[in-house]
């Protein structure tokens, strides 16, 4: 018998669980990605998403064990003495239990986030405009100048919440931006979704960091489908601290296509530092590269440029409050047209069929021994 088949072939199995790794986050991200821009199907509670986080440390944790068995067996007994105290172990039988282990956690956890499939489908024909709301979540948006309890962009947050009660048969849709900018919630007629994904909001998505509004209304304005001859607004939530410039040539652009483009000012003219975050938890104040607190103000006169130039007006955030009145008054303005739009008005939850898969793999994986035997002990037995 070979010695070595009472010891675990860690590089067979890491090439197996890498295979499955990158087609489990290409599948689960395409499915994601998909999902993003389909009414039909979403996450009630997409915030346990995060947990998967948990699957690389398992996978981790899942080799760190099998070395420290391999040494183990070293120290127990040399190989040739193996044979006579431990029993022959399965590389596959020890993939396959791991693998049972392993997705059933990860549909335990997206059945935590209980998927739901739109079952009531109906056309609604409404009046209304398309309003995209540009809002900056650059690290700056952490600073605590207009409420001592909430940050800026939690205030903009609350805001946007407020202002979807005051929309009846608009499209409204988010982007998010920094240093980057990127679509976080597609022009829809659903306002529940638009407050479920608005929640999950926080400067720590954007990886590049930075203020660019003039990208933000570039972007914004390739989101519009500019030939369908509804009205369109883009309503800009940011500090002011513009770092890349033509923001306000940008909005007058936006103007000449018929978009108005207003803003909102988040913040106090006053300087005010910047809480540094490590997991969620405030660390102290951010700092520059030669160590010195980093200060952010409102820039009033960018903004208010911005909404000049785009035809739109500008407002600014008081303590927690944004009245935004004279906003909304400017966008009534614009006059509305029918929009025809697939609503789902009703979801039915889809959590229990991955509750009770990952039920069965884990119960499944309980009853699998590492041992070899059987016809999996033959099949490993040949070299590929």
């Amino acid at each position: 018998m070979d010695n070595n088949l009472h010891k675990y072939n860690i590089k067979h199995i890491l090439i197996a669980v890498v295979i499955w790794e990158v087609i489990f986050w290409a599948l689960l991200g395409s499915f994601y990605y998909y999902i993003a821009d389909k009414e039909v199907l979403r996450f009630e509670n997409q915030f346990f998403l995060w947990g998967l986080v948990i699957i690389p440390l398992l996978v981790m944790g899942y080799f760190v064990v099998l070395q420290w068995k391999n040494k183990t067996l070293s120290q127990l007994a040399p190989n040739k003495l193996l044979r006579y105290l431990t029993t022959p172990v399965s590389e596959v039988k020890s993939f396959f239990k791991f693998f049972l282990l392993r997705n059933g956690l990860a549909l335990l956890i997206i059945a935590l986030a209980n998927p739901q499939y739109g079952k009531s489908k109906n056309k609604m024909v409404a009046e209304g405009i398309e309003i995209l709301i540009a809002l900056d979540i650059s690290n700056s948006m952490h600073a605590m100048d207009l409420d001592p309890s909430r940050d800026r962009l939690t205030v903009a947050k609350m805001s946007i919440d407020r202002l979807l009660h005051n929309l009846h048969g608009d499209k409204i849709g988010i982007l998010v931006f920094a240093g980057d900018a990127f679509l976080q919630v597609p022009l829809t007629q659903d306002y529940r979704a638009v407050r479920m994904f608005l929640q999950s909001i926080t400067p720590e998505m954007m990886t590049n960091q930075g203020t660019s509004i003039s990208l933000a209304i570039d972007k914004c304005i390739e989101n519009f489908d500019m030939e369908n001859g509804v009205n369109k607004a883009i309503i800009v939530m940011s500090d002011g601290e513009d770092h890349e410039g033509e923001a306000e040539e940008k909005a007058a652009a936006a103007k000449e296509l018929g978009i108005i483009v207003s803003t909102v000012g988040m913040g106090t003219t006053n300087e005010t530092p910047i809480p540094e975050y490590k997991n969620g938890k405030v660390i102290g104040l951010k700092k520059d590269y030669a160590g010195n607190t980093v200060f952010t103000k409102l820039n009033e006169d960018m903004l208010r440029g911005i909404a000049n130039a785009g035809g739109g007006r500008y407002t600014k955030a008081e303590g927690n409050f944004v009245n935004m009145e004279e906003l909304l008054e400017t966008i009534k303005r614009l006059e509305k047209t029918e929009m025809e739009s697939d609503l789902y008005s009703d979801f039915e939850d889809q959590y229990h069929w991955f509750l009770a898969l990952g039920l069965i793999l884990l119960i499944g994986e309980f009853f699998i021994t590492e041992s070899r035997s059987g016809v999996v002990h033959k099949l490993q037995d040949y070299e590929i």
